[in-house]
């Protein structure tokens, strides 16, 4: 098996899937120490995954193109949730870390060495990143930083949003997939288990940036989001 695989799940993005990918893309280059790598490679120890749930945009071409260039596999699935979309990503994957990354979140470039040395060094079996906004903006601000503080509260259902989360396959396959009936907290079988057995992680140290547009273009977004996880 490959040492990591990440999982996007897609739909309707093409406004933010290509450069979430380069910024993947550019990190798996650092962890491998070539300036591009090429995942068609049958030895490489990474592959990138996109789940596409009925984009009916320029999503599929996008990533397309970066399939034919770097061998970024498409994964065209239908469940209508993402928690759908990242389950289909995760049964087309073969890594022995699986890394869930948004169609909206842009990783740093030292996001996959530090997700190795959490999983393979330090035995983690599931970690959450933390997450500030792309666009600038006040409510945006607030969002993330309330988000990062309610993630330092002793309960693993406060610590949901998986814009940017990655665990051991052997958690997800015992512990999980994602509950496709929720639309938010999907991850809860997971985090939960690793909260109960004290190998759950909150990294601060790696950043993400991911976006609050959903939010913004909904009335009273951010509102209803918060509603939505406080029930």
């Amino acid at each position: 098996k490959r040492r990591l695989s990440f999982v996007i799940p897609a739909h309707n993005e093409e406004a933010l899937i290509g450069e979430v990918l380069e910024a993947i893309l550019a990190s798996v280059a650092r962890a491998s120490g070539v300036s591009r790598i090429d995942l068609w490679l049958p030895d490489t120890p990474f592959e990138v995954i996109v789940a596409d749930d009925g984009s009916e945009d320029a999503t599929a071409a996008i990533v397309a193109r970066l399939a034919d260039d770097v061998g970024v596999r498409l994964v065209p699935c239908v469940g209508g949730t993402c928690a759908a979309a990242r389950n289909a990503g995760a049964a087309a994957s073969s890594g022995r870390v699986l890394c869930f990354v948004d169609a909206d979140t842009v990783v740093p470039e030292n996001a996959v060495d530090r997700i190795l040395e959490r999983h393979e060094d330090e035995g983690r079996c599931l970690v959450l990143y933390r997450l500030t906004s792309r666009e600038p903006g006040i409510r945006a601000w607030v969002w993330w930083t309330f988000w990062g503080l309610a993630r330092h509260l002793p309960l693993a259902r406060a610590k949901s949003m998986p814009a940017f989360m990655s665990c051991k396959r052997a958690h997800f396959e015992r512990y999980g997939p994602f509950d496709e009936s929720c639309t938010i907290a999907e991850e809860w079988p997971l985090t939960g288990a690793a909260w109960r057995y004290g190998r759950f992680l909150y990294d601060r140290s790696v950043t993400a940036r991911t976006s609050s547009r959903r939010m913004e273009l909904r009335p009273f977004g951010y509102m209803r989001t918060f509603l939505n996880w406080v029930s």
